[in-house]
C-alpha cells in the first residue's frame, strides 16, 4: 500500500462545545454561539495565531434567519474564506461536511476547514416562526439549491404530505410500530424496551459536560405516562424524543497533517479521519418495502470500516444517531449489533436526555469521540447521522492512530427497492403500520394506517372512530375497510 503524502492526510485539530442551560430571557443570537463554539474548537488545538479557515461550512440551523449564515459567521471570525458552504435540513450535514472536508484536503483544495453549528431556542422569550424551512420544500417559487449546498429534496411525497404525514415524530411513529410488529413483541414489552433504551442512554448524558439534561434516567420514569412525561405519538413519550428546546453549538475543526505541525499543534490533539461512507434507501417513508428496515446503512458502515481497515466489532466508541429510539435500534439490527453488545450507542446520551440541537447534532458527537480519542489513542470511534426519516445515512470512522498508507476506493451503493403507494383504496384491507398522534392533554385526536389492500397495493388512510383502542390493543395485522371519498381514504375496523 503506497504511503499517503502528510499533507493529504485530513486529521481533526480542534473541537468546541457550549450549552446553556438555564432558560434564556431572550433568544441567544446562534451565529454567536457558532462563532464562540469555533474560538473554542481553535484554542482547542493549541496552535500559533489567530483562528484560520479557507474553508466554512456551517450546519443548517432552525433558529435564525439570516440569509447566509455561513458567511455571518466568517464576518464574526474575521475570515476570509475562499469556500463557503450551508446545509438545508438534514442531520447528515455535520459528518458529510467533515467527509467533504476530508476529500478536499487529500485533494489540495483546501487547507483549514471549520465546521460549526447551533440552535437557541431555550427561551422564555417568543420564538420566531421556525416553519418557514419546512414549507420552502414545497413552494415551486423557491430555488433551495441557490442558497445551499448538498441534498434539496423534499423529505416527503406529496401523498404522505397530503395526510399530514411530515412531523419527525410521526413518521417515526410509524417506522417504531412497524418495528415492534416485524420483531414480534407485545404493545407492554415494546414500550419497556424504548423505556430502557432511553435510560441506558442517559447515563452517559448524565456525565457529559455540554449535555442539556445531565441526568440518569430510570427504566420506569421513562415508560411512566404522567404530567412530565405526556403521551406525543403513539409508542412515544415525550421522554423518549429529541429535546429540540436547546441552547447548544459545537464546531469542529480540520486541516493536514502536515498544515497541522507547521502550525504547531501537538500530537496528542489529532485525531484522523480514517473513513467515511454514504448511502441511502427508497428516500420517502412510505416507498420503503419495509417501513423499518434501512439496508442502505450497512453500505455506508462497510465502505467507512473498509477504508479505515478496522471491523466494527473492534470500534470502542459508537454514536448512532438517535432522534427518535427506533433509529438507532434499526441501525444495529441492519449492521449486526447485538441488543446485549456491552458498548454504548452514544457518545453523548442521546437527543432525549443529551439534547438535540436540530441538524447539528453529529457535530456535537464528532467532538465528543475526538476528546475521547485523544484519551485511547489506540482506539477507532464511529459517528453515524442520518437525515429526515432514515432517508439516508452518512458514517465516519475516526482515530488518533494515522492511517499506514492510501486508502481503498470507496465504492458506489446499490440503488434499494422501493414501493408505489396507490391514492385511491376501496374494499377489505390489513393494517401494516399506524401511528397515534395525542394533543397537550394526553387525549388521542387523529390516527392514520399504512395498509394494504386485497391486492397487497400499499396505501395511506385516516382512520374513523374510536381511537384509544390503537394504544392497547395491537392493530398492525388487523383487518379492516377503506374507503375513499373527497380526495381521501378513510379506514375503518
Amino acid at each position: 500500500m503506497r504511503e499517503m503524502h502528510a499533507s493529504r492526510v485530513p486529521v481533526i485539530v480542534g473541537v468546541g462545545q457550549s450549552v446553556e442551560r438555564e432558560r434564556t430571557p431572550a433568544q441567544l443570537d446562534p451565529l454567536v454561539l457558532m462563532a464562540d463554539a469555533s474560538r473554542a474548537a481553535w484554542r482547542d488545538t493549541h496552535a500559533a495565531g489567530p483562528l484560520r479557515a479557507d474553508t466554512v461550512y456551517v450546519v443548517n440551523c432552525t433558529s435564525t434567519r439570516a440569509p447566509s449564515p455561513a458567511e455571518a459567521v466568517a464576518q464574526l471570525l474575521d475570515l476570509r474564506p475562499r469556500e463557503l458552504g450551508y446545509t438545508a435540513i438534514g442531520a447528515t450535514a455535520p459528518q458529510w461536511f467533515v467527509a467533504r472536508a476530508a476529500e478536499r484536503i487529500a485533494a489540495g483544495d483546501a487547507t483549514w476547514v471549520l465546521v460549526c453549528g447551533a440552535e437557541a431556542t431555550y427561551t422564555s422569550a417568543p420564538l420566531p416562526d421556525f416553519g418557514q424551512p419546512f414549507r420552502d420544500y414545497f413552494n415551486p417559487a423557491v430555488d433551495l439549491s441557490t442558497r445551499h449546498v448538498g441534498d434539496v429534496r423534499p423529505p416527503v411525497t406529496p401523498l404522505e404530505l397530503g395526510y399530514g404525514l411530515i412531523l419527525p415524530i410521526h413518521l417515526y411513529g410509524l417506522i417504531e410500530n412497524d418495528l415492534r410488529a416485524r420483531r414480534g413483541l407485545t404493545l407492554a414489552e415494546h414500550r419497556r424496551e424504548i423505556a430502557a433504551f432511553v435510560a441506558r442512554s442517559s447515563a452517559v448524558a448524565a456525565q457529559h459536560p455540554y449535555a442539556h439534561r445531565p441526568h440518569q434516567l430510570g427504566t420506569d420514569e421513562v415508560a411512566a405516562i404522567g404530567p412530565h412525561n405526556r403521551m406525543v405519538s403513539f409508542p412515544y413519550a415525550k421522554l423518549m424524543c429529541s429535546n429540540p428546546t436547546v441552547n447548544q453549538a459545537a464546531a469542529v475543526i480540520v486541516t493536514s497533517w502536515a498544515e497541522a505541525r507547521a502550525a504547531g499543534v501537538p500530537d496528542d490533539r489529532l485525531v484522523f479521519v480514517r473513513g467515511t461512507g454514504a448511502a441511502e434507501d427508497a428516500f420517502h417513508v412510505t416507498e420503503r418495502p419495509q417501513l423499518s428496515a434501512s439496508p442502505s446503512v450497512r453500505d455506508a458502515v462497510r465502505q467507512a470500516t473498509e477504508q479505515a481497515g478496522v471491523a466494527l466489532a473492534d470500534i470502542a466508541h459508537l454514536d448512532l444517531y438517535s432522534c427518535f429510539p427506533c433509529a438507532p435500534r434499526i441501525v444495529m439490527d441492519m449492521v449486526g449489533i447485538p441488543a446485549s453488545d456491552p458498548r454504548p450507542m452514544t457518545v453523548t446520551g442521546g437527543m432525549p436526555v443529551f439534547g438535540g440541537p436540530g441538524n447539528n447534532y453529529a457535530t456535537h458527537a464528532i467532538a465528543t469521540i475526538v476528546d475521547r480519542l485523544r484519551a485511547e489513542p489506540a482506539a477507532f470511534g464511529l459517528v453515524h447521522a442520518l437525515s429526515w426519516y432514515l432517508s439516508k445515512h452518512v458514517v465516519g470512522i475516526y482515530s488518533a492512530t494515522p492511517p499506514a498508507g492510501e486508502p481503498p476506493t470507496r465504492p458506489t451503493p446499490p440503488t434499494y427497492p422501493r414501493v408505489a403507494p396507490i391514492a385511491e383504496a376501496s374494499g377489505a384491507c390489513t393494517i401494516e403500520s399506524y401511528v397515534l398522534d395525542y394533543d397537550r392533554d394526553g387525549a388521542p385526536r387523529s390516527a392514520t394506517v399504512i395498509a394494504r389492500d386485497a391486492d397487497n397495493r400499499r396505501f395511506i388512510a385516516r382512520v374513523r372512530g374510536e381511537l384509544a383502542g390503537m394504544a392497547t390493543d395491537e392493530p398492525i395485522g388487523r383487518n379492516g375497510t377503506v374507503t375513499h371519498a373527497s380526495g381521501t381514504n378513510w379506514f375503518a375496523f
